[in-house]
């Protein structure tokens, strides 16, 4: 996958946009950086749409998965 330097200038400025527009997020996944992600750790996500109604969905991490969390911080 070849990734353009627009795209990547593109992402930078969107990504300080997000974090301007939401600037409790790090602060809260630094928190749970600490107390550190295991297996079997239950994460849930639920969304509320302007129309009332919610999606939600709960993931139990495995292994591979914080495998690949790992991959993403370094990224980051």
């Amino acid at each position: 996958m070849k990734i353009g330097i627009q795209t990547l200038v593109k992402a930078r400025g969107a990504w300080q946009s997000f974090r301007s527009n939401h600037p409790n997020l790090l602060p809260f996944l630094r928190d749970i950086s600490r107390k550190g992600l295991k297996e079997d750790v239950q994460v849930e996500i639920l969304v509320h749409f302007p129309d009332g109604e919610e999606k939600n969905c709960g993931i139990r991490l495995k292994q591979s998965d914080l495998a690949f969390i790992d991959v993403l911080n370094e990224m980051l």
